[in-house]
């Protein structure tokens, strides 16, 4: 077992004391929301060397500068650029610009990634739940840790869909597409969301979740995907090797032919939450109808795409990350004692990502222990 440093539990622990503060004492001020995005900021932005996608996107960034910025503007308009762009254009012309204008090290650009993230996050956290710590706290093992300090195109990108449902809330229509273009330049994966604009009107109930769930459980073992042939491979794939997701969960030959683990735990938890609460959330909670669509959507994708890795964590996980906020909420229906009931859960699931995260080699060899982790100003 292996210990995260000192910095993360720090976050922990201030995530979890105003979790207390706002499920038993009412809403805490938006600023110590923000005092928490700027210190992540500095711990996922200003890392030295740590996270499994570190040396990747080292990498990429002084790839972007071979590109010049006619071939991202052709990308960008999706034609065919001059020179071959292997990457989405916006996030190469991130790249290019630190690089290329300002001469920038590479830790300005985690840095700036991490602050549009971050930003994006709190944005879509404070619009979305009374219970922004909370959530954090339940997203954040192993979120940050694959998220802001590992994937970052893919976070950034989510992020971004994930703020955009604001514009969903109030029907505009074009500021939803102009957030999907630019998260589709930040990764590709992000275009699978430009439907949602519609489909979260859908009129779902319990029978129709069920026999959706049910449907996506028996296709799981027959690949359906494939008859989409490359076009899934072309939105979900990396050029480069990513651990993701299945790699800190114990991805096994054995999981996935048939075995259980941590990923179908968290769909049974989640399925409970949407089934269980599903009558009062939908008189009470603001918007409820928009979350259970991306939770039904995510947890049918996660069966559907279970037999493949890239698949059930790119593309699931970018829904299921959405999906999880209902867990949170769902204390905001229920009586006094059912809400306490529900907190204590999260806050043990918490404690145990925590155990789960320390036992896993991951957490080493994205150098996020004690004696591994470096930041460019944090002593």
């Amino acid at each position: 077992m292996s210990l995260l440093h000192p910095y993360y539990i720090i976050a922990i622990i201030y995530m979890l004391i105003f979790s207390f503060q706002e499920v038993y004492r009412g809403g805490v001020d938006k600023k110590w929301l923000w005092f928490l995005g700027g210190y992540l900021i500095v711990l996922a932005g200003l890392r030295d060397n740590v996270g499994p996608d570190f040396g990747s996107y080292r990498g990429i960034y002084i790839y972007s500068d071979t590109k010049d910025y006619i071939s991202i503007f052709f990308a960008a308009l999706h034609l065919e650029p001059p020179q071959p762009m292997e990457l989405e254009w916006l996030f190469v012309l991130i790249n290019k610009i630190l690089l290329n204008v300002f001469n920038a090290p590479f830790y300005m650009l985690t840095l700036v990634i991490a602050a549009l993230a971050i930003f994006f996050k709190v944005e879509y956290i404070n619009d979305n739940t009374f219970y922004p710590f909370t959530f954090i706290a339940l997203m954040f093992i192993p979120g940050f840790f694959i998220g802001e300090s590992g994937q970052i195109r893919q976070n950034l990108g989510s992020f971004v869909v994930y703020f955009a449902i604001r514009f969903i809330k109030e029907r505009k229509l074009f500021y939803y597409l102009l957030c999907i273009y630019l998260a589709g330049g930040i990764h590709n994966v992000c275009y699978v969301f430009l439907p949602m604009y519609w489909l979260v009107r859908f009129p779902l109930n319990k029978a129709w979740m069920l026999g959706l769930i049910i449907a996506s459980i028996l296709a799981s073992p027959f690949e359906v995907y494939r008859i989409f042939g490359d076009f899934l491979n072309n939105i979900a794939s990396d050029n480069m090797l990513v651990e993701g997701f299945n790699g800190y969960v114990d991805e096994t030959a054995e999981r996935l032919n048939g075995g259980l683990g941590i990923p179908e735990a968290m769909m049974a938890i989640l399925t409970f939450f949407l089934f269980t609460f599903d009558t009062k959330m939908v008189e009470k909670y603001p918007y409820y109808e928009y979350h259970r669509m991306y939770a039904v959507i995510g947890i049918c994708f996660y069966f559907i795409f279970r037999n493949n890795p890239v698949f059930s964590s790119r593309l699931a996980g970018a829904f299921i990350g959405f999906a999880y906020i209902l867990i949170p909420n769902s204390m905001y229906v229920v009586n006094a004692g059912t809400k306490k009931l529900i907190h204590i859960f999260i806050v043990a699931l918490v404690i145990f990502n925590f155990i789960v995260f320390a036992i896993f080699k991951n957490i080493k060899a994205g150098r996020f222990t004690i004696d591994l982790y470096k930041n460019h100003i944090l002593p």
